[in-house]
């Protein structure tokens, strides 16, 4: 079966788990209702990089959480962070499970802390070159690692405004504002795959060389050599050696506002049609004799034969003054 294309967004759904499981998981997933990361910058006057380090301090110390027990996320973005205060940009929560990875257990019950994953999954834009591999068919299986990836990809936006890997076709095809382009997907997966991005002086000079060594330890092609979520934590400039010096932040996604929103309408239709088709899909593919029956069971008459369709041709005849067809009396 064909994979489907990952969603560019997704519709927020706080994440649960099983009553009782962890005292501590339940404070980490718990949230009430709030905006996302980006939406409560795009708000603010002011935003500064002691900030954000506090954002990233806070995810990464969910995702080593979940690292520990085995656990990938698999769609961190902006969406699924969401602030826990109307007034403050942190402490922030993760929120949205449903691509989360399952606990798997070795031979004497004990949770694998890194799994091998083969299920591609999460949003293109934030994606893992490895992900994106197993993907396109070019690798079998990726690891948990791919969250910190995703982290960085978070990190460069909340700093500049803007993501650091891109895809356009050059044509209007949509998919700025949420639409489906393969060749606008293959260009951003090939940008993903080379691991290329920069740091440019007109949105960058003012940045902190610390904040920059971050992203450099985050957005690495190699998995292994990747920052884990604990080494994160560890990161001077996560240990408070962030400035207060402001960002652009806000005034970037103001600009962008009317763009964004209407690329989380697209995004969030193009994602509930996604699921129906691979609804449907699912159905055919496990009891096609089954849905043939109860098809057949319907008997449904070709249209041409309803008394309706007979009634519309006979009073469009009579308003053309045809007098080829011979009509029958009919009732309604």
């Amino acid at each position: 079966m064909a994979k489907s294309m990952p969603s560019k967004s997704s519709k927020n759904k706080q994440g649960t788990v099983g009553a009782g499981y962890s005292e501590r998981w339940r404070r980490s997933t718990s949230v009430k209702e709030t905006s996302s990361i980006l939406a409560h910058i795009q708000k603010r006057k002011h935003f500064n990089e002691r900030e954000a380090s506090r954002v990233v301090r806070d995810v990464a110390a969910a995702l080593d959480f979940l690292h520990t027990k085995g656990i990938a996320h698999r769609d961190l973005k902006p969406e699924n962070i969401l602030c826990e205060s109307p007034e403050k940009v942190s402490p922030v929560k993760i929120c949205d499970f449903d691509l989360g990875s399952g606990v798997k257990l070795n031979n004497s019950c004990t949770p694998i802390t890194t799994p091998e994953l083969t299920t591609p999954c999460g949003s293109a834009e934030y994606m893992a070159p490895e992900v994106v591999e197993v993907f396109r068919d070019e690798a079998t299986f990726y690891d948990k690692r791919c969250d910190l990836w995703s982290l960085g990809v978070v990190l460069y936006i909340m700093l500049s405004g803007y993501p650091p890997f891109v895809g356009h076709c050059g044509a209007d095809c949509g998919w700025d504002r949420g639409e489906v382009c393969r060749v606008c997907q293959n260009k951003l997966f090939e940008s993903i795959q080379e691991g290329k991005y920069e740091f440019p002086d007109k949105d960058w000079a003012h940045i902190s060389n610390e904040a920059k060594d971050l992203i450099s330890k985050l957005l690495v092609r190699d998995a292994k050599q990747r920052l884990s979520a604990a080494q994160v934590l560890q990161h001077p400039w996560v240990q408070g050696q962030a400035p207060e010096r402001g960002l652009p932040t806000p005034q970037v996604l103001q600009r962008n506002s009317s763009t964004m929103d209407l690329t989380l309408f697209a995004a969030e239709a193009i994602a509930l049609n996604r699921q129906l088709s691979q609804h449907e899909e699912n159905e055919l593919a496990e009891e096609p004799e089954a849905l043939v029956e109860g098809l057949c069971s319907m008997k449904l008459s070709p249209p041409s034969k309803s008394r309706l369709a007979r009634r519309r041709a006979l009073a469009q005849a009579g308003r053309r003054g045809d007098t080829g067809l011979c009509p029958t009396s009919t009732g309604l």
